[in-house]
């Protein structure tokens, strides 16, 4: 997974490269935002400010494919994946394939041990910015809150001992009929 894009044409000629857009969290999903001041990518386009936390954003909220090692009941029909799996994985890069098995949680019974598999199912998900080497520790913690229906994951990304990133995310589990 590159964090820069390299632009076509006149920019391409002089080596200039560019930041992607942003996903930016709300508190319930990912979205892009337009720029208003220069520092966030320039007025007119979208915010492109933080790659790391666009990063994270698309390996938690990309469904990944289901593999046989995982167990559980496998879909038909809808393979799930991030769509540039099946043409862009550069393995001398480093890459594989992008996303997270978080769907398959959406209908778990909220417990410590689902907390636990989705805390895994996170640091999984993650594993390319260690690969990478954009981070060298990456922490995930989900705590189980059965009274409210809820599991609240939150990851840090760490380069050395600063951490680079933070966010607690738990809208994905409050309900388990599937509404948010």
């Amino acid at each position: 997974m590159d964090l820069t894009l390299t632009p076509l044409g006149p920019l391409a000629d002089i080596g200039v490269a560019v930041l992607p857009p942003d996903v930016l969290w709300d508190g319930q999903s990912g979205d892009f935002y337009l720029s208003k001041v220069p520092e966030d990518g320039g007025p007119g386009g979208f915010v492109a400010a933080n790659p790391i936390a666009s990063a994270v954003m698309m390996l938690l909220f990309s469904d990944a494919r289901p593999s046989a090692a995982l167990g559980g009941p496998q879909p038909t029909g809808d393979p799930r994946g991030w769509p540039g799996d099946g043409f862009d994985i550069r393995k001398d890069k480093g890459e594989g394939p992008l996303g997270s098995t978080f769907w398959r949680f959406r209908r778990a019974v909220v417990n410590d041990d689902t907390a636990r598999e989705i805390e895994l199912a996170a640091l999984f998900a993650l594993r390319p910015l260690k690969t990478q080497g954009l981070a060298e520790r990456i922490e995930a913690t989900a705590t189980a809150n059965p009274n409210d229906g809820e599991i609240r994951l939150t990851v840090g990304v760490y380069a050395g001992e600063k951490e680079i990133y933070a966010q607690s995310f738990d809208a994905l589990w409050r309900r388990a009929d599937g509404g948010i």
